[in-house]
């Protein structure tokens, strides 16, 4: 049922290619604020990994009144504007984060799936160019995929109404660099018409996720409304989930949901996105393995 299955593709999608995830950014703004309010030396909390650095910066965090709870889903966003207040230097830090980052085997996976007509339609909460770049490399050339930002829903709903297919729709936008509630009027209505879309294309075909966590409000919230529409996921909803820890809450709520409706609905524990796209790609015949096979060659 590939041809029928949507992918929504979140930050940990793009771990293997270098960009750090929302999670790995909360721990760095974390370390910035103790360095910068405690004025303490940064050799003290520099290795984030630890749990005594990060019980450290937490009790600080916790000691704050202005700021969300551990794992709030504002948690990103209100650390991120506290340590940068000004947008231009959250678009910089940014920046840096996506500067040399390359396509990782699932990127390229995707982008083969796409070639063969497995993978029409890519949602992703990501700005970087991972799906763009592996198109352009799988496709030889730039003119196959159909790329649709924040800025322009109408063209989204054509895209998809009229199958131009492969399509990759970028659902954020500025949302990266600022609260929501801290966005303009126009800003957030593109925002709303965009989770319109979504949710219409929900009730056409199934969903993968791979790489999202479930924090991020708008996202879940668009998932929920989807659910509510007769039909819905008529594919299947599966949550590529990595590792043995549960996932949030509110993530197991929706598939629960889901199942009651009779919707085909699972969490599938993953190592992470590479591994398991070079799993199902295993299972998928005929397909150009080409750019995928000289990727192997370059990279363990």
């Amino acid at each position: 049922r590939s041809w029928n299955l949507m992918w929504l593709l979140g930050a940990g999608a793009s771990g293997a290619a270098g960009i750090p995830t929302a999670g790995d950014m909360i721990w760095e703004f974390k370390q910035k604020l103790f360095v910068s309010q405690r004025h303490a030396s940064p050799e003290m909390v520099a290795d984030l990994s630890a749990p005594a650095v990060r019980q450290h910066l937490q009790a600080h965090i916790d000691s704050l009144s202005n700021l969300p709870p551990a794992g709030a889903p504002d948690e990103y966003s209100a650390l991120f504007e506290t340590v940068f207040p000004s947008e231009a230097d959250r678009r910089t830090y940014l920046d840096s984060k996506m500067a040399g980052a390359k396509p990782s085997y699932g990127h390229l996976a995707i982008a083969t799936l796409m070639r063969a007509d497995r993978a029409r339609l890519v949602w992703t909460t990501n700005f970087d160019p991972l799906v763009t770049d592996s198109c352009a490399k799988v496709f030889e050339g730039t003119g196959a995929l159909t790329t649709v930002a924040l800025d322009a829903p109408a063209i989204a709903r054509q895209a998809i109404n009229e199958e131009r297919w492969p399509i990759e729709i970028k659902l954020h936008g500025d949302f990266k660099s600022r609260r929501l509630k801290n966005t303009g009027d126009e800003l957030r209505h593109q925002d709303e018409q965009l989770r319109a879309v979504f949710v219409e294309a929900c009730g056409r075909m199934g969903l993968v996720v791979a790489g999202y966590s479930g924090r991020d409000e708008s996202i879940m919230r668009t998932l929920e409304a989807a659910l509510e529409k007769p039909g819905a996921f008529p594919a299947g909803l599966f949550w590529l989930h990595r590792g043995d820890d549960a996932p949030y809450e509110r993530v197991a709520d929706l598939l629960r949901n889901a199942s009651a409706k009779g919707i085909e609905a699972g969490l599938v524990r993953v190592q992470n996105f590479d591994e398991a796209s070079r799993d199902l790609i295993r299972l998928i015949p005929d397909l150009n393995m080409n750019v995928l096979n000289e990727f192997g060659k370059q990279r363990a």
